[in-house]
């Protein structure tokens, strides 16, 4: 269970933080108009074996408050004190030593480097310290052994998996045998199964080997590994929340909790069925927790917060008026306020993105009108306007005239009426002259994108 922490007077005399940060920020473009404030007076502390996150949205600030902590971040102002070295006043040797054998890094990308062996790429921070190269080659064997990935050992990235080289990257990372191991997003490009075996690995750098982890992510279901989370906005901590699960008796040092917050519809319902036995209630609240799961893993966001934007251009579709900057402010608002509390940036571009959507359907609302009217000839401007929306969305570039011509016959027919959906996704992928010979998965997503400015265009 993940619980909110307050100040008390209770105190860690006796543990000291192996990272302590102080009224951090980092700001790009200083003075310009494009200024950028990336952090902003951020403070924490974090012990040695914990196994912290860094939560929030895209442009939150987590990356960035990660790469300051390891050192890789010229533009940062203020403390960041690590095993009692302030990183931020390190000369350019020592910032070089600092990252060789204080810390770890494990990359989203990998970073492998393709014109090398595998076990050549897991060596290279010994070489950098220039340890022995028969004790470094043993270390490295036995690393790739452990993760097991030892038989690809003389093979190149590019002919390993993305989970087996970001096993090796893992290897990579813990040559120099580093107390603190600083994971960005390190399943990003991974498929599901890859995704828990890495987890799994990084888990295990903490439990058995207590090594001080802090993982960079904005997927919600990595949350349950910490021992806390800071949760992230607009470059500041805006909560931190410890896992009473999996967190020991030192969490006394880091605050009293209090009770989780809960959704208003899972408050109601249990309030509801109070007199139904629990195992009963259990069966019940199985369709709620998989709403609640979905929506959580797809999208980041409660189901509860779902529902709330989802009345919001409800209202806007209803009132027929462009106010983006109303939907921004709303998704950006604090939730006390009615709003969802996003991060500024995030709140613009999913802003700007259902105001395209909206702004396509009251197009194609007018060209009905217009048809009915008489005032053009038929679907086919309607049509062409349709692809140029769906082609640029997408980011799809068609090569020849034909291709134009089949994707405008295969959307005038759905524009009729004259095929479903599902019919549409099939003609976007066959080949010209019955359609225009698209990828099946973006011609499906195509195909599901455009059923919204369809039932918008016969809402109105």
């Amino acid at each position: 269970m993940l619980e909110e922490t307050k100040e008390t007077s209770k105190t860690t005399e006796d543990i000291k933080p192996i990272i302590e940060v102080n009224h951090l920020s980092v700001t790009y473009f200083m003075g310009r108009s494009n200024e950028v404030k990336a952090l902003q007076d951020v403070s924490l502390k974090i012990y040695p074996g914990e196994f912290i996150v860094f939560f929030g949205p895209s442009g939150c600030g987590k990356s960035t408050l990660l790469y300051s902590i390891a050192g890789l971040e010229t533009h940062a102002r203020g403390d960041i004190v690590v095993d009692g070295k302030n990183v931020a006043k390190l000369k350019k040797n020592e910032i070089a030593e600092y990252r060789q054998k204080k810390i770890g890094m494990i990359f989203q990308a990998f970073y492998l480097i393709n014109s090398l062996s595998i076990i050549k790429n897991v060596v290279l921070p010994q070489i950098a310290i220039q340890a022995d190269r028969i004790a470094r080659m043993a270390k490295a064997k036995k690393l790739l052994e452990h993760f097991e990935v030892g038989s690809q050992a003389d093979k190149i990235p590019s002919e390993l998996s993305g989970g087996q080289q970001q096993r090796v990257a893992i290897c990579r990372a813990l040559m120099n045998d580093p107390q603190i191991v600083l994971a960005d997003e390190p399943v990003g490009n991974l498929d599901s199964k890859s995704s828990r075996d890495v987890m799994e690995l990084i888990g295990e750098l903490n439990s058995e080997q207590h090594k001080t982890i802090i993982l960079v992510t904005h997927d919600p279901s990595h949350l349950n590994l910490a021992h806390r989370i800071f949760y992230m906005k607009d470059g500041k901590i805006i909560d931190i929340k410890v896992n009473s699960a999996i967190t020991p008796a030192v969490e006394e040092g880091w605050g009293a909790k209090t009770a989780p917050n809960v959704s208003k519809e899972l408050e109601l319902l249990i309030r509801t069925y109070s007199g139904i036995a629990p195992g009963q209630l259990g069966g019940l609240l199985i369709p709620f927790k998989a709403k609640q799961v979905v929506a959580e893993v797809l999208t980041g966001m409660s189901a509860e917060e779902l529902n709330k934007i989802e009345k919001q251009v409800q209202q806007m579709m209803l009132s027929s008026l462009e106010d983006k900057d109303r939907l921004v402010s709303f998704l950006d608002r604090p939730a006390a306020e009615g709003g969802i509390e996003l991060d500024k940036r995030t709140a613009v571009k999913l802003g700007e993105k259902i105001e395209r959507v909206l702004e396509e359907i009251r197009v194609l609302q007018k060209k009905e009108k217009d048809q009915r009217e008489g005032k053009v000839r038929g679907v086919d401007k309607q049509a062409a306007e349709a692809r140029s929306y769906l082609l640029e969305t997408f980011a799809v570039d068609l090569h020849d005239q034909r291709q134009v011509q089949a994707m405008d016959k295969v959307i005038s027919q759905r524009l009729a009426n004259k095929i479903d959906k599902d019919q549409l996704g099939d003609l976007l992928h066959a080949a010209v002259p019955a359609g225009p010979c698209l990828d099946r998965r973006i011609a499906r997503k195509m195909a599901k994108h455009f059923e919204l400015l369809m039932l918008g265009k016969f809402s109105g």
